[in-house]
């Protein structure tokens, strides 16, 4: 016999659109084969799309309440469709925390400051999460439309420049490199933050009156 949608997520049949949407994402975090390696993982995880599928549909989920099933009528009273299937649709989201890029930096010191060591302030451009959903990329759930957040456009993340602080060891050579923990891009789903990679170039101009740093922002390979 086929398991209650609304039991496979664990909701009530009362359930809003945001509590099966969080109802989903907890699961898919716990039952996903690339998170889970146990055996009844990738089972688990194919009742729990199909039940999301028909619960976070309002028409699907209308069928579903008044037959238990999905269609316009009981299996036996079904008629072919002729037009297919409806244009647009589309396997729900799956929720993978996924870590945040890298960030690769190049600052230029003089020959005194690589000597000695140096703070440096650079600026970088970074993503951060979404400060309106929070990295959901959906609405607050009090906001009576739910839909895709308006200010990252469900993408979770902004881009936001900013500057960083790092101190350059006494004796650094050229080419040396430091690891910023935790300050690259933001995470996704959860996910942790990446990390910013800095290069210190030293010039031979002994005459440079003063460090010109620079950042470049690109995914490290």
């Amino acid at each position: 016999m086929r398991q209650d949608c609304y039991s496979i997520l664990g909701v009530p049949r009362t359930a809003t659109p945001g509590e099966i949407r969080a109802a989903y994402r907890r699961l898919a975090r716990l039952y996903h084969p690339d998170l889970n390696s146990g055996s009844e993982a990738e089972a688990r995880m194919q009742q729990i799309n199909e039940a999301y599928a028909t619960l976070s549909d309002p028409g699907r989920r209308r069928q579903y309440d008044l037959h238990g099933t999905v269609g316009s009528a009981p299996a036996a009273r079904r008629r072919p469709s002729r037009t297919g299937p409806r244009r647009g649709t589309a396997p729900p989201r799956e929720y993978i925390p996924r870590r945040g890029e890298d960030l690769e930096v190049c600052i230029l010191i003089n020959s005194g400051e690589a000597a000695r060591g140096v703070r440096k302030t650079f600026v970088v451009d970074r993503m951060e999460t979404c400060p309106r959903c929070r990295g959901t990329g959906l609405e607050p759930e009090e906001i009576a439309i739910a839909g895709r957040c308006w200010r990252c456009g469900g993408e979770q993340r902004l881009s936001r420049t900013l500057p960083l602080n790092a101190t350059i060891p006494a004796g650094v050579a050229d080419g040396g490199r430091l690891r910023l923990r935790g300050q690259g891009n933001a995470g996704i789903d959860g996910g942790a933050n990446g990390h910013v990679y800095i290069t210190a170039r030293v010039a031979s101009n002994r005459g440079l009156g003063h460090a010109v740093s620079f950042a470049l922002r690109h995914f490290l390979t």
